[in-house]
């Protein structure tokens, strides 16, 4: 897989200026030791304002720069207009005004992927559209929900496996990597088990994604399971207390178990939320998370 344009321009830049003499150790430690996480923005959490019509798609990358400063975005299906998903010149335009406002879109949000045996192979089917999706719009992953079956979870795994293999098969071929996010089934809910499932189907095309609210097991213990399968996270918020903390989730606990990972990446706020308006409620979340980082060295 291809590395990001984040990480493309850090290495390119560094071997640009190895052979500079900077001012100082400080000038060099800056440019050599680039941040460990760069906090991300998912088109869903500015949900209602698509809905309104208050904030075109079109606009959203420059919109993100310039009432957030956040330059990395994803993309929501649920948040393009229907009757464009699959007109090639749209995609491509939303990928120009991105470029143009100097955004890294790095995700596209698409739907389930049900393992039921007798519907895996029409469910993939439905997919397969978000795969070009993605790659039109320079999207390196697109985040699917998983089904898996019944409860039993060696069933789950092996259905999950066998409706997962060629759905990666078909994101490599285009240089995009699935990702699946808790949610959809009891089974999937659980860290563990979509840790296992990634673990068993082994393949460089797919990978996993946490989302601290959709798991019904220890959100910790689910997370700290996902980390060494992980490329990408969605830091989810709901509200916050009179202290600006999120009450459903400690965000130094869950913090300290990325930092303790290794995990290098993005940290995306999705804001859930309904107390807060939209841009409230993203500036809340971009705040909270920036003291959790903060922290990690008092931890």
């Amino acid at each position: 897989m291809t590395g990001s344009r984040r990480q493309f321009i850090f290495q390119t830049s560094t071997a640009a200026l190895s052979g500079l003499v900077l001012p100082g150790l400080q000038g060099a430690q800056a440019i050599a030791d680039p941040p460990k996480y760069e906090i991300g923005l998912s088109q869903y959490s500015l949900r209602s304002m698509f809905k309104d019509g208050s904030l075109d798609p079109l606009d959203y990358p420059q919109y993100s720069v310039d009432t957030f400063g956040i330059k990395a975005i994803d993309f929501w299906e649920g948040g393009l207009p229907a009757d464009q998903l699959d007109n090639k010149d749209y995609l491509t335009n939303l990928r120009k005004r991105s470029d143009r406002a100097g955004t890294q879109t790095f995700l596209l949000m698409a739907g389930v992927l049900d393992a039921d045996p007798a519907k895996a192979e029409a469910s993939r089917q439905q997919i397969l559209p978000s795969i070009d999706r993605a790659a039109t719009l320079g999207a390196q992953y697109l985040r699917v929900f998983l089904r898996a079956p019944g409860q039993n979870e060696q069933q789950g795994i092996k259905a999950s496996v066998e409706a997962l293999k060629p759905l990666a098969d078909s994101a490599a071929r285009k240089d995009v990597m699935i990702v699946i996010e808790p949610g959809a089934s009891k089974l999937s809910q659980r860290g563990a088990f979509l840790a296992k499932v990634c673990k068993q189907l082994n393949h460089p095309a797919l990978r996993l994604m946490p989302d601290f609210g959709k798991q019904v097991n220890n959100v910790y213990d689910g997370t700290e399971a996902m980390m060494p399968y992980t490329v990408t996270i969605s830091c989810k918020m709901h509200s916050f207390d009179n202290n600006g903390k999120q009450p459903d989730f400690d965000y130094d606990r869950l913090l300290k178990i990325i930092d303790l990972a290794d995990y290098r990446g993005f940290l995306t706020i999705e804001w859930e939320g309904s107390k807060l308006k939209p841009v409230a409620g993203v500036l809340a979340s971009k705040k909270l998370i920036e003291k959790a980082i903060s922290n990690l060295s008092a931890l």
